[in-house]
């Protein structure tokens, strides 16, 4: 992979469920830079591609390459240190420190001087003090930066966000947006969000989804075009 290809790309991206396509036919590149936003209604496949980027549930047809490095059939531990995931509900483990939270994986990898560095990042995203709580003590807020210093001990260099301000108030959002811009100066962030006002705080480039298909991509005025959910020219459809 040289410095001029893309990041991520996906071919021909199809999914399906239970008998029915999710995704039709996935085309879609990222080049390294701004956090890059997918957006679009409840049901049009924006939280599957996600997943299926993340390794996380097979293709049914095309392929997905990050880092010049095919997904599929990829080892799980190949995987997690060259993609992370930041879920929608943090999927913390309930009887762990947050401390304990980070270091866990790094331990699994076997990871010189992991404690170090999860308290460093814990000072990072200014959470430090909550090193010795439990999930169960600590804010959604304060969740939230747990989950993402727990993804970043293991330097990916992709970090994919389910609807991260979902469960978040106006102003929790406005700091994770500058978090997420200061973030991604060392990691490339790719957001999955229904919330307009903060991709528009925090992502200036992105795709929208349509029944499967890419229905828009460009800024966030192109993206979250009102009136366009038609399939943008040259998308095509894979066949059933």
């Amino acid at each position: 992979m040289t410095q001029a290809d893309p990041l991520i790309v996906v071919e021909r991206l199809g999914v399906d469920r239970g008998g029915k396509a999710i995704l039709c036919g996935v085309d879609l590149s990222v080049d390294k830079g701004p956090p890059f936003a997918i957006v679009g209604p409840s049901g049009s496949g924006k939280t599957t591609l996600l997943f299926a980027a993340a390794g996380l549930i097979p293709a049914t047809r095309g392929r997905i390459t990050i880092g010049g490095k095919a997904i599929e059939g990829m080892p799980a531990r190949e995987r997690s240190a060259l993609l992370g995931l930041v879920f929608q509900d943090y999927q913390l483990f309930p009887h762990l420190t947050v401390l304990e939270n980070l270091t866990l994986a790094p331990s699994l990898h076997a990871r010189p001087g992991h404690e170090r560095a999860a308290r460093e990042l814990l000072a990072d995203l200014g959470i430090e003090a909550l090193a010795d709580r439990r999930p169960h003590q600590v804010s959604g807020g304060q969740k939230q930066r747990v989950a993402i210093a727990r993804s970043l001990m293991i330097e990916p260099s992709v970090l994919f966000f389910d609807e991260p301000s979902a469960a978040l108030d106006e102003g929790t959002t406005r700091e994770l947006a500058r978090l997420l811009l200061r973030l991604n100066e060392r990691i490339q962030i790719v957001v999955v969000s229904h919330d307009r006002p903060f991709v528009e705080q925090c992502c200036p480039r992105g795709v929208r989804l349509s029944a499967g298909l890419v229905a828009a991509a460009g800024d966030s005025a192109a993206i979250f075009g009102v009136g366009h959910d038609a399939p943008v020219p040259g998308a095509r459809r894979a066949a059933p």
